[in-house]
């Protein structure tokens, strides 16, 4: 009996073994006070959000029972409004709204069940299976390729902004200017292509890029990289009698790039910008000037001071920039013919009308940016003097 009490209250015995441990902590450490004062916050803020996406799911026109029987009706089957009232029963959707989100969120704080979705008529927790943990990867992938990209040439973009196209300094000689003069010129080619991309980056929606690219493979006459893999390996195994088939993960790769880039597009040209004016702004500041009076210069003076201190807010956004991905992600699903949590949410919210599997792909969408928040707060905090000044006093 015990062991089936803490089996089915799992959850809930985490989150108080995690607050119980931070206080513990918190009677003797400042900055352990500031993060259990953060992860209460985070609770808190999971608990509203938790309330506010189960009540706009309300708002949707009909509700789960109407489109099973409608299904039922289109079958051939004489519906009666007492067959719907009773559908509506058996689905617990008589009950109040209140009653319902209690319930719902209750089941998901003891033990993370996310309730039960009627259209695909099984537990939400199976029917999402490894689908959100697909579209998490495809997020992360998009912002890696994002800031792989974004902050060495939002760098640099910085660094080139006041540098001139040629070297005109008259103690270097006629070949050490010419030498300089190309690289200058580079650099500022460079730039000024960067800029372009990244304004056609916020301009061009994510899913006009996709329909581009998949139109540029059919006019080239090629298979269209769609989906997850192509139709020969689609029902393969990975592994077969001869060992692993890395035929598959080469088709898998030559498909994965697609959706990874697409949602990647926009958020590479954000950061892009973002990184450059903060390092421009951090460039133009006194103590920048005052370490270029000291001697420094060069990549050396901005790596040390404007391109250092520029990091924090950067870092501080990471989950933000996932909840942005993440929105550019359910219409690039369909657009592909992917099959993960945001393709779901699209047929929950448009098709089906299955509140609680589409409340369940918000909720974690929120869960995973507050946990972002949350860590890159308290890893901030221990890192950078200037967060812990401001927050530990």
């Amino acid at each position: 009996m015990v062991a089936d009490f803490f089996t089915n209250t799992w959850l809930l015995w985490v989150l108080l073994s995690v607050a119980g441990f931070l206080f513990w902590r918190s009677r003797s450490s400042q900055y352990f006070h500031y993060v259990l004062n953060r992860y209460l916050l985070a609770l808190m803020t999971l608990l509203i959000v938790s309330g506010i996406v189960f009540s706009l799911m309300e708002v949707l026109p009909g509700d789960c029972a109407e489109k099973y029987i409608a299904y039922k009706n289109t079958q051939g089957e004489i519906i009666t409004q007492a067959d719907i009232a009773a559908e509506r029963s058996r689905m617990g959707l008589d009950r109040s709204l209140v009653v319902r989100w209690s319930s719902w969120i209750t089941d998901l704080t003891l033990r993370g069940d996310l309730g039960f979705s009627c259209a695909k008529r099984q537990s939400v927790n199976i029917a999402l299976g490894d689908r959100f943990w697909m579209s998490f990867g495809f997020c992360i992938a998009g912002l890696v390729f994002a800031y792989l990209i974004a902050v060495p040439f939002g760098i640099l973009s910085a660094y080139m902004i006041n540098k001139p196209w040629l070297d005109t300094n008259p103690q270097h000689s006629q070949k050490q200017r010419l030498i300089n003069s190309l690289g200058l010129s580079f650099n500022k080619l460079l730039d000024l292509k960067l800029r372009v991309i990244s304004y056609l980056g916020l301009a061009l929606p994510n899913f006009l890029l996709a329909l581009s690219i998949i139109l540029l493979y059919v006019f080239a006459g090629e298979p269209v990289p769609t989906g997850l893999f192509s139709d020969q390996w689609s029902n393969e195994p990975w592994f077969a009698e001869s060992g692993f088939q890395y035929a598959k993960l080469t088709d898998f790769l030559s498909h994965i790039w697609l959706p990874i880039f697409v949602i990647g597009w926009a958020a590479t040209a954000l950061q892009l910008q973002t990184v450059r004016a903060l390092v421009v702004d951090e460039s133009n500041k006194l103590y920048v000037d005052a370490a270029r009076a000291r001697g420094v210069h060069g990549m050396s003076l901005w790596a040390g001071y404007p391109v250092r201190h520029s990091i924090s807010p950067l870092f501080n956004s990471i989950g933000f920039d996932f909840q942005r991905v993440f929105n550019d992600l359910p219409i690039v699903a369909v657009v592909i013919g992917l099959t993960d949590s945001a393709a779901l949410l699209i047929e929950a919210l448009a098709m089906t009308n299955d509140q609680e599997m589409a409340a369940a792909i918000l909720f974690l969408v929120a869960l995973v940016v507050i946990s972002m928040n949350f860590i890159t707060d308290i890893v901030l905090a221990a890192i950078d003097p200037r967060v812990r000044k401001s927050v530990l006093g």
